[in-house]
């Protein structure tokens, strides 16, 4: 069986191990972690390659999980059991792309947070519409 993993972004060592011990219990399986903490300028791809980086920095946002061999279904499965934690918003999740891990962490921070405003903004505006088209 091939191993999976996560990289977090945004979280402190205790809420990562935490984040690790649910996914493993979720998946049934170990799951690697990787810190991508202070790696801003780093390739994705050394990161998810670096299991000795052990620099671990919370940040109220943005938080990010990325999937690290995870398939369709356990990713849905790890996203719906995802645990919550006071004050702390849900983070942005994604996986390894052919182009993605050619990035620095930085490009990609950037990116999933022009996709997460893109998104939001499109749900508003969907929630307009509906709206409108109710009090017609």
């Amino acid at each position: 069986m091939d191993e999976i993993g996560i990289m977090l972004y945004g979280y402190d060592r205790e809420t990562a191990d935490a984040i690790r011990s649910r996914l493993s219990a979720l998946t049934a399986r170990d799951v690697l972690l990787f810190s991508a903490s202070g790696r801003e300028e780093d390739l994705i791809g050394d990161i998810i390659e670096d299991e000795e980086h052990d620099l671990w920095e919370a940040k109220e946002d943005p938080k990010v999980v990325m999937f690290l061999g995870f398939d369709g279904p356990l990713i849905h499965a790890s996203m719906d059991g995802f645990p919550s934690f006071e004050g702390q918003n849900r983070p942005i999740f994604c996986t390894p792309t052919e182009t993605n891990i050619t990035w620095p962490l930085k490009d990609l921070l950037e990116d999933l947070l022009d996709e997460r405003e893109y998104f939001r903004r499109r749900d508003e505006e969907a929630g307009k519409r509906s709206t409108d088209e109710k009090t017609k």
